[in-house]
């Protein structure tokens, strides 16, 4: 089946594009080999426009490459691409190391300041900045032809940039949905779930939804669970923008969340936890996650990232509770969604920067970048992929359903997501978004992220 992803991240994300949802595939699905070495392989956009990649000659050596465990697809994926090229290039060995998420970017801090860091490794684009800047990442505009520029979706390619230079490759992409119990619904009386964008609960029709099911939960339950926690903190950004509002100024100089939007944004979540609609623990700095909430039957709504459909879905250790449906983010007086997914970069130290870069180049060619998207259930990067038919190994009509939310995300927010200093706003975010659930005041709260925005702006 195929779905329309009107916008989604095309530049100013006003371009339509498609994307392509076919049936559901096996690990062993048929995805190219992706045999191509450092020069030729279908890529994106490098920012220099030489017109033509820095000769190489033929990649060698031993590499190693550090990312997070996310799921048992992705690190299929990264195998699957680890095997192909070296195959397609003889004398070359990526080493893998997987590492648990919570505390990856501070064990990479550290290899960096010792000298002992991956020479490759995966990073968010509401981090990559962090590195960019810091100048520690491997520029590598040298390395894409403005042809090969062309074939990412614009604003990824974008995100991957600092002050116009292009560090590591925009790898995948993800957004929020919002997964229920069937099961829970009816018996709460829920009979109308929203099947477009265009139908998506209001703030209003979702307060209604949560204290439906309020109503036949025991006290121990909840109604539902949100993923802000952690790093993901910047994910509750989609209500201030739901609600009208912006963290930024324009022209990204300044804070501007302390408005009637972002009060209405804050006020408005703070309710669901003075109202008992989320667990007590749901809170920026738990270490249970919204997806644990669900599986334990905990809450029997909550919100997701595509890239958690894989461990829902999983026939032996996923959800328990009967049949599960996805459904879209509530809106206000706007739709809006978080921009999720991973860039991956590579070392300016790194002793093989060539092998790096063919490496890098090799993760985001055609047939690879599709078989990871398939069996990591995230999507794609390249505008040949989203446009063709990618075989899901779970749940394409969740996957459907994150496509059609993933264009809500705007240009402003691609552009405050990934700004250099990002890294230091979420965790302003992660600080004070905890104190204001646990009885900080709307105006303190919003005032006190101010400053520290303000302060990583250089303002």
């Amino acid at each position: 089946m195929t779905v329309t992803r009107r916008a989604f991240l095309s530049g100013s994300l006003g371009a339509a594009a498609l994307l392509g949802l076919g049936a559901c595939s096996s690990p062993n699905s048929n995805a190219g080999t992706g045999q191509t070495s450092a020069g030729q392989t279908s890529a994106g956009q490098g920012s220099t426009g030489s017109g033509s990649t820095k000769s190489v000659g033929k990649p060698s050596g031993t590499l190693t490459f550090a990312f997070w465990g996310g799921s048992a697809g992705e690190t299929a994926g990264f195998t699957y691409a680890k095997k192909q090229f070296e195959a397609a290039n003889p004398g070359t060995t990526i080493n893998l190391k997987v590492v648990p998420y919570d505390g990856f970017f501070s064990g990479i801090d550290r290899g960096i300041q010792a000298g002992n860091a991956p020479d490759i490794f995966r990073v968010d684009y509401t981090t990559i900045g962090k590195y960019s800047k810091n100048g520690v990442l491997l520029d590598v505009s040298p390395y894409f032809t403005n042809a090969e520029i062309d074939q990412f979706l614009p604003a990824l390619w974008d995100a991957i940039k600092h002050q116009g230079v292009p560090y590591g490759v925009p790898h995948q992409t993800d957004t929020t949905c919002v997964v229920y119990s069937k099961k829970a619904f009816e018996a709460a009386g829920i009979t109308s779930v929203p099947t477009s964008l265009d139908s998506a609960w209001t703030w209003d029709e979702f307060s209604a939804v949560a204290q439906k099911l309020q109503s036949t939960l025991p006290h121990n339950k909840f109604p539902f669970a949100y993923d802000w926690t952690q790093a993901g903190a910047f994910r509750w950004l989609s209500w201030l923008y739901q609600a009208g509002g912006t963290l930024l100024t324009p022209d990204l100089s300044k804070c501007a969340l302390p408005s009637s939007a972002g009060t209405k944004a804050l006020e408005y979540t703070q309710s669901f936890f003075a109202k008992k609609w989320v667990p007590a623990n749901n809170t920026i700095k738990t270490s249970t996650y919204s997806d644990n909430f669900f599986l334990s039957q905990t809450v029997p709504m909550t919100f997701v990232g595509d890239f958690l459909v894989p461990e829902l879905a999983d026939p032996a250790n996923g959800y328990k509770g009967g049949d599960w449906g996805a459904t879209f983010m509530p809106r206000d007086v706007a739709a809006a969604s978080d921009l999720g997914g991973n860039a991956i970069v590579a070392l300016k130290n790194t002793k093989n920067p060539d092998l790096a870069a063919a490496f890098l180049k090799f993760l985001v060619s055609e047939d690879i970048m599709k078989y990871f998207c398939e069996q990591a259930v995230e999507l794609p990067t390249l505008k040949t992929l989203v446009n063709e038919q990618l075989n899901y190994a779970f749940r394409p009509d969740v996957v459907k359903v994150c496509a059609q939310q993933a264009t809500t995300i705007s240009d402003t927010i691609v552009k405050e997501c990934t700004i250099a200093g990002f890294a230091d706003i979420n965790t302003a975010l992660e600080d004070q978004l905890e104190l204001a659930f646990h009885g900080q005041s709307a105006p303190a709260t919003l005032d006190a992220i101010a400053t520290k925005v303000n302060q990583a702006l250089g303002s």
